[in-house]
């Protein structure tokens, strides 16, 4: 017969190895013990928006950040495609079409591909110039051209249809006029090309326009661009080799930043703001170069090491830029060279925000003239 001592150590070593069996299950079901393998990450694709092809080009990232063609791309979208916004879930993009005075949703799968989304498609009375989501994916602002210009609201259900909502016009010539949302989404921007102006407006309850003020920007503005926070909102310029930096007030009025307009190369393009606000990169048509700036506490611009950084290869006209999910690259469309297609070019980031071409290879996207905010990442 067993004596209590054997007992009470056989029920000690049992006890310890029901921990053991415990605590090895509970790693597994978080996919750290052995031979666990954890959910594989959902594939990435950066989008290229094509203006005179009609079509939109759609490239898989690579673990390495590297760029090839998805099969069948470039899809076929509408002629002018002049802006190209990403919804949160990352995987829903709205493309507009100036020929076509249109917009359209896709949805991106796995595979790349792109699938027109029924219920997404919404007729404009003009050419519409860009298009801009609210933060959270409700709201849809269309840039409509004409004399004078309007904003167009839609709603966005959850399944990604569209319903208007109301129109808002635009003061001043605004028939090239570019549309982008506060990140607080308690404003909603619009940059005249033609007059110069940078116009605001409040957002209200169904995606109500209400305006509150202009300042007078340079010549041809671009897409402003923010600062995570939204503190700060810069807007650069085709007509003027300068960058313009704005404080953003409460009441969502602007200020100067200090030492602003910042020089800048010719015919800039939309700004790329890293995601600690502390950087902030623009594409110089004109000059082939990318410049790159370091953004202060107080919002002013100081030039990063080395800047500005020419785009390597023949005639490139850098038009749009784009950081990696991880930043360690910034992507670099042409708008428009004598190669006729666009290429995207890539750069190594290094620690201090400076530039290098990266060993990685250019990617020709297949698609003509990419102009306007059109590129864009899935996530």
């Amino acid at each position: 017969m067993l004596n209590s001592n054997t007992v009470t150590r056989a029920r000690q070593r049992l006890h310890r190895a029901t921990i053991t069996l415990a605590t090895v299950a509970a790693a597994c079901l978080t996919a750290s013990c052995p031979g666990a393998s954890a959910a594989p990450a959902a594939p990435q694709f950066v989008l290229v928006g094509g203006t005179v092809s009609g079509n939109i080009a759609v490239l898989r990232v690579g673990s390495d950040g590297s760029l090839s063609k998805v099969s069948g791309s470039p899809f076929a979208s509408g002629t002018g495609v002049l802006s190209l916004a990403m919804a949160p879930d990352g995987r829903t993009v709205y493309a507009t079409q100036a020929l076509g005075s249109a917009a359209d949703g896709y949805k991106i799968d796995d595979n790349g591909l792109l699938h027109e989304i029924p219920g997404a498609k919404a007729s404009l009375d003009g050419p519409p110039i860009t298009g801009a989501l609210s933060p959270d994916g409700t709201q849809y602002y269309v840039a409509v051209g004409g004399f004078p210009g309007h904003i167009s609201s839609f709603a966005v259900s959850a399944t990604g249809t569209l319903s208007p909502e109301g129109q808002t016009q635009v003061p001043g010539m605004s028939a090239l006029t570019m549309v982008t949302v506060d990140p607080s989404n308690h404003f909603v921007r619009v940059t005249d090309y033609l007059d110069g102006n940078l116009q605001s407006f409040a957002v209200g309850t169904g995606g109500k326009l209400t305006p509150i003020g202009s300042v007078p920007t340079g010549g041809g503005p671009n897409n402003p661009g923010y600062t995570p926070d939204g503190k700060f909102v810069y807007v650069s310029h085709e007509l003027a080799s300068e960058i313009r930096g704005y404080a953003i007030g409460p009441d969502g009025k602007l200020t100067p930043t200090p030492g602003s307009p910042y020089p800048a190369g010719q015919m800039t393009h939309g700004a790329q703001i890293t995601s600690d606000g502390h950087r902030l990169y623009v594409p110089e048509a004109a000059s082939g170069d990318v410049r790159g700036y370091s953004i202060a506490t107080d919002g002013s611009l100081t030039p990063l090491a080395g800047s500005p950084y020419h785009v390597p290869g023949a005639l490139a006209m850098p038009g749009q830029v784009l950081l990696s999910s991880d930043e360690r690259h910034l992507y670099v469309a042409d708008v428009l060279t004598t190669h006729i297609t666009t290429i995207v070019h890539t750069f190594d980031v290094s620690a201090d925000g400076s530039l290098r071409p990266s060993a990685l290879p250019d990617i020709d996207a297949g698609v003509v003239m990419s102009d306007g905010p059109v590129l864009v990442k899935t996530h």
